[in-house]
């Protein structure tokens, strides 16, 4: 397996007008938008192998709306067509969805005036035709979405409230008509997540909910398309641990799945404070029976080989080593990581578990203030770098939530503030690619099972020119397009002397990648 790094030159002037360049032999597509800085608020929405969606907002306004641009290119990442679109000027851009041949982009807007009529939108796009409609509604003040996925005719959204309180709203996109599905009022909860069933024609929303110092645990509730309350389905954790986040997978009419990460209580309760913090211990698979809880099953971090990238490794190594010589103690000597989750993975009767790990980065800045007397005080306080990722772990679990492997791969050179995930994972037809994107290169790495194919590799994005020099890389990112091709997106600061008037560019760049 190998990164094709050839490339047909592309180039889009900021009007997304095509000049077309000569290519090489065996080329590949680059797409270059000039910009001023990485602060650009480009966006790509990835549609598969029908294209992908590049879209951004403007500074053009007209009453109360604000126009965002929409570009649809095809696999060749040739233009197909270009929309100007009006949201509401106190719209954010939030999430988005593909689903069939549609494209769903949620707007909202957490702090809503009075005078303003609606606090969210869905924007919902025709891929191939570029036609669109938007609807419009109200969710509850200072509500914020969690999730949102389309099911059937309705755009179903997970909030999470003030006072730890959680919800569930649908849209109906034919009477346009925003309601609420369920409400968790009486106990703190936190809404991690919705799951369609196709196999059943419902969905879930998945609640961890805190009853009491002592009593928590996650409660998956059903609903068939009329919002009508099917199943409720209550998940305790075994002794000492809380779950903190849940994937759910359908395996059969009357098995399911619940993979996510848990952490270790210590002592008998765990108060308010810290109930809702997402550092986690290990991760579980649940199985569920006939709408019951079944077999659990827990694997700590510290049984996992590969999260050794860790900054305080010191910590990690010493808890290994101290659980090592007591039995059963692993989970007393617990290091917690912070985890972004991906979707499982399914393939054949497999599943496949996806985490990248981060800390957040300080430091420490001090200076010196005089007191009355004249006397010279020091004064220090930390500073927030960003989020420093360090980590990516797969774990393949079977249909009965037994843990068959893990593996992963360190994470090098990503501080930032963005937080999102940024590692991709592709199953070929005998290895497993684990890459990502940064500094201009493609970092990559295959493994099959617990053995390592080939170890860590960088290969570099090229640019449109062959005297481009990149001088700085950032906010780069990388998401699995289709087949075997990935787009790989990001700013570039471009030194070429030999370009009369461009010695230096700012752009923003779409290559396509394959990995052979």
């Amino acid at each position: 397996m190998k990164l094709n790094s050839g490339f047909i030159l592309l180039f889009f002037c900021i009007l997304a007008l095509p000049v077309f360049l000569p290519g090489q032999n065996d080329p590949l597509l680059r797409i270059e938008i000039d910009t001023k800085s990485d602060d650009a608020t480009y966006k790509i929405a990835n549609c598969g192998d029908q294209g992908f969606v590049m879209f951004y907002e403007t500074t053009i306004t007209q009453d109360n709306y604000k126009f965002w641009v929409y570009l649809f290119h095809n696999k060749f990442m040739q233009e197909v067509w270009k929309k100007d679109i009006p949201v509401y000027d106190n719209m954010k851009y939030r999430r988005q969805i593909l689903k069939d041949d549609y494209l769903y982009i949620l707007y909202h807007d957490i702090d809503k005036k009075k005078s303003e009529s609606y606090n969210y939108q869905i924007l919902k796009l025709n891929i191939a035709k570029g036609r669109y409609e938007l609807f419009s509604g109200n969710i509850p003040d200072n509500a914020r979405f969690s999730d949102f996925e389309i099911f059937e005719d309705l755009v179903i959204g997970a909030l999470d409230l003030d006072d730890d309180q959680s919800a569930i709203y649908s849209l109906n996109m034919t009477s346009r008509e925003t309601k609420p599905v369920f409400e968790m009022q009486i106990d703190k909860s936190k809404i991690k997540g919705l799951y369609i069933d196709t196999l059943h024609n419902s969905y879930f929303g998945i609640f961890n909910v805190r009853t009491s110092k002592s009593e928590y645990y996650f409660l998956l509730k059903e609903f068939d398309v009329n919002g009508n309350d099917l199943n409720s389905i209550l998940i305790l954790p075994d002794a000492n641990k809380k779950l903190n986040s849940g994937k759910l997978v359908t395996i059969n009419e009357n098995e399911k799945l619940l993979i996510g990460t848990y952490d270790v209580v210590k002592g008998s309760s765990i108060d308010k404070k810290n109930y809702f913090d997402s550092e986690s211990s290990g991760f579980y698979s649940i199985k569920i029976k006939d709408n019951r809880q079944a077999d659990s099953y827990y694997y700590n971090f510290l049984d996992l080989e590969n999260m050794t990238g860790y900054l305080k490794s010191n910590e990690y190594h010493q808890a290994r080593k101290k659980a090592s010589k007591k039995d059963n103690s692993k989970e007393e000597l617990s290091v917690g990581f912070d985890l972004l989750i991906h979707d499982i993975v399914q393939k054949d009767s497999l599943y496949y578990f996806v985490a990248e790990a981060y800390y957040e980065e300080y430091h420490t800045v001090t200076s010196t203030y005089y007191d009355y007397y004249g006397h010279p005080v020091p004064v220090s306080y930390s500073v927030f770098d960003g989020f420093r990722y360090f980590n990516a772990f797969i774990s393949c679990i079977n249909k009965d939530g037994i843990k068959i492997w893990d593996n992963g791969m360190e994470i090098f050179n990503i501080l930032t503030y963005d937080l999102k995930k940024r590692v991709n994972v592709y199953l070929s037809d005998e290895d497993i690619l684990m890459a990502y994107n940064r500094e201009g290169k493609i970092a990559a790495k295959i493994i099959n099972g617990t053995d390592v194919i080939e170890g860590m590799e960088y290969f570099p994005l090229e640019s449109t020119y062959t005297k481009d020099k990149i001088m700085e890389d950032t906010k780069s990112s990388m998401e699995y397009w289709y087949d075997n091709y990935f787009l790989a997106y990001g700013f570039q600061t471009i030194r070429n002397n030999s370009l009369v008037n461009r010695s230096k560019r700012v752009v923003f760049y779409i290559n396509k990648v394959a990995f052979e």
